[in-house]
């Protein structure tokens, strides 16, 4: 901890130097050792500009600053002659390259720059340095990729992945032979790339998210040797037609995502030994000849998500495989679940949400699912298998928006690491589920038959999302000791990645509602919707009673449609980071708090409060409640058996109309009368409505004339 002391620079003779991974803090001093030969700062708190002395360091061999806070440009090390690795990756440093900053560093074999927010274009000359490791990705380079006669051809990973690099991909990209791994992902690259001009035999290949299309005519049978091929990534690249693989049987991960696929699968894909498949956001269909699926006993993350899929479920699922991931979420997917899905060993993530999958959750899928279960959106029914093991690792647990009853089952204590459960929008019953692991952090059970008051044992300290809303539960808030959740506080989950895009009001709930998703093993599965990095409370449409608690730092607090009383306590005022606060139809009193924090909120969050005052309500807002019973009212909800008073009268109403029905249709007599009458009412009336009418337009056209009259004697001249 705390700085690196100035006395180092009187190191005359020190050679290694190495204070990496510590909790290092302020600037770097210039180090006059020119002896210096290893020198690693890495992972550390630096801020500053680095040193622009290292022509000094004329022996160096190491240098390591990578993970730390450098800003400013790169100085030159053009006179450490003897530099093999330069690593200053994960930094903000920034400014352009030019051919002096690594010239004549005939020994370099590794340079990372990755990471940063270099800008301008890339200098060719990087290309003729003796490296075999060169990343530039993960900054602002822009402008096009210059062909360069002099090319080193010993580049075994070229990383650039992540800037603004646009044009064709330039020629002598082709010409590296001992490319091993080449990343190009994405950048703004345009034009058409050859992949049979390859002419090594890259193990990694990704040209993801740019404008160019691809051509992988002549690659199956090119003699360049790509059947070693085993990472291919060409999502986003136009491509309208499955590229022939078949004979690339090496090939381990294939992600043809964002394209134009259209038709069947083709079975030649479930006959490689591929780990990882990514079809997505096509508009495939299902899978040909789907028998294939069965054997396919290698791929072990197979991602369909957003396509057009309509087979049945069973049709793509293989009875006995190695999958680690299946993601099929977003299709048209029927049938049940069926039990043989349980004949493969394991999942680490099954997510089949938003599907229209009926049927029961079988109880052997709850065992073999590690990491997240994704039911979510279906027409699943029954109840929650209550058949977790001890052994339970289950992260995530999302069934909500199905026809699931029953109780929340108490087996799911033994999943210690469980951190999402979501079961909103379901039958569910009973009382709060007390029994649930200390790890949680996202808990929704919105939209049940759940009741009871919140009295546990226990409080969840990591607890950020907590939606009980629109169900039974009743006593006093003070039985949910707020102050405990410390996981409430402004921040993120760590485990959590959030994709803060297309942000937009979830209604009445209050929050922002973003695609959240939990990476497990590389493969990021959306979780629920929440608001990124702040604390949401919903308790509403309840029938909570007493005071307002005090609580602490809060995003989102809805705890309207309750029967809460007394005042509106002042340490709400004091939670600088409250963005929703709904109040609304309780029986609260007293004056509103004055803040200018509470100012911004409507009258909205506390109408329906006939003892509240103050603003906004005064003068901006009638303060009554709404037609219709009030939830405020001592006498308990309705219970679905009420219902059955629409029923009856619906009966009712159906009977009385049968009954003249038959009755007419059985008598001719009573029929022919009832049908005159009718004709005689019809003709009255018609005959009434016809003579008024009549009547009427008498009555106008003799006004009318009596106008005309009217005006011609005003514009007739005076007589003399």
């Amino acid at each position: 901890m705390g700085s690196i002391p100035s006395t180092l620079a009187n190191l005359t003779e020190l050679v290694n130097l190495d204070l990496s991974i510590n909790f290092l803090t302020g600037s770097l001093s210039p180090l006059h050792s020119k002896g210096l030969s290893f020198l690693d700062l890495s992972m550390n708190s630096l801020n500053g500009a680095i040193p622009n002395q290292f022509h000094h360091l004329t022996n160096l061999s190491n240098l390591d600053l990578s993970h730390c806070g450098f800003m400013g440009p790169i100085p030159s090390f053009h006179t450490c002659k003897g530099l093999e690795y330069v690593h200053l990756n994960h930094n903000n440093l920034t400014g352009s390259l030019s051919h002096l900053h690594f010239r004549g560093l005939t020994n370099l074999t590794i340079l990372n720059l990755s990471h940063n927010s270099l800008n301008g274009s890339i200098p060719p000359h990087l290309f003729a340095l003796p490296v075999y490791y060169l990343s530039l990705s993960n900054n602002q380079f822009s402008g096009q990729l210059e062909e360069f006669p002099i090319v080193n051809y010993n580049i075994s990973t070229l990383d650039l992945k992540r800037n603004r690099i646009e044009g064709p991909i330039p020629n002598f990209i082709f010409e590296l032979r001992s490319m091993d791994s080449l990343d190009l992902s994405d950048n703004l690259f345009n034009g058409t790339f050859k992949m049979s001009k390859i002419q090594s035999c890259p193990w990694k290949l990704i040209l993801s998210n740019n404008n160019l299309s691809i051509d992988t005519t002549n690659m199956s049978s090119s003699s360049h040797g790509h059947i070693c091929l085993k990472w291919l990534h060409l999502s986003s690249c136009n491509l309208y037609d499955f590229p022939d693989l078949r004979n690339l049987s090496s090939l381990s991960s294939l992600n043809l995502s964002n394209n134009y696929l259209t038709g069947d699968i083709p079975s030649w894909i479930w006959g490689t030994e591929m780990s990882n498949l990514d079809l997505s956001f096509n508009l495939l269909t299902c899978a040909e000849k789907s028998h294939y699926v069965n054997n396919a006993s290698y791929v072990t993350r197979l991602n369909l998500q957003s396509n057009k899929l309509h087979c049945a479920f069973s049709s793509l699922i293989p009875t006995s495989s190695k999958y680690s991931a299946i993601l099929l979420a977003n299709n048209r997917l029927t049938g049940v679940l069926p039990t043989f899905i349980c004949n493969a060993s394991s999942f680490s993530v099954l997510d089949l949400s938003y599907n229209n999958l009926s049927g029961t959750i079988p109880p052997c899928l709850i065992k073999i699912v590690h990491e997240v279960l994704n039911l979510r959106g279906n027409k699943i029914s029954g109840v929650i298998p209550d058949q977790f093991s001890r052994k339970c690792r289950l992260k995530t647990i999302d069934v909500s928006y199905n026809n699931l009853g029953g109780k929340v089952p108490k087996s799911l204590s033994n999943c210690k690491n469980l951190r999402v459960m979501n079961v909103g929008n379901n039958n569910l019953e009973g009382s709060f589920p007390c029994m649930l692991p200390l790890r949680l952090r996202i808990l929704i059970l919105r939209s049940n038959r759940f009741r009871g008051d919140l009295r546990c044992s226990k409080s969840w300290p990591n607890l950020q999302i907590l939606d009980i809303s629109s169900n039974h539960f009743s006593g006093r808030l003070n039985f949910l000791n707020l102050s405990s959740l410390r996981g409430m506080m402004l921040q993120s989950p760590t485990h959590l990645r959030l994709d803060r895009s297309n942000s937009t009001f979830l209604g009445a709930n209050g929050y922002y509602h973003n695609e959240v998703t939990l990476t497990v093993k590389g493969v990021e599965v959306k979780l629920v919707k929440i608001w990124p990095d702040f604390t949401c409370i919903d308790l509403s449409s309840n029938h909570f009673h007493g005071d307002i608690p005090d609580a602490i730092d809060l995003g989102s607090l809805d705890l309207s449609t309750n029967k809460l009383t007394g005042r509106i306590p002042d340490e709400l005022t004091k939670l600088d980071f409250l963005s929703f606060l709904n109040l609304s139809f309780n029986h609260l009193t007293g004056p509103i708090p004055t803040s200018s924090h509470f100012q911004t909120f409507s009258a909205d969050s506390f109408e329906g409060n006939a003892g509240l005052s103050g603003f906004p309500l005064n003068g901006s807002f009638k303060n009554h409640r709404p037609p219709g019973p009030s939830p405020s009212q001592d006498s308990e909800p309705k219970d679905e058996e009420t219902e059955w008073e629409y029923v009856f009268a619906a009966f009712g109403y159906v009977v009385g109309i049968a009954s003249v029905a038959w009755t007419l249709l059985c008598c001719r007599r009573l029929r022919e009368r009832y049908f005159e009458k009718i004709e005689e009412v019809a003709d009255k009336m018609f005959f009434d409505r016809g003579r008024r009418r009549r009547h009427e337009r008498s009555i106008r056209m003799s006004e009318e004339r009596r106008n005309g009259l009217r005006r011609r004697h005003h514009q007739s001249p005076p007589v003399r």
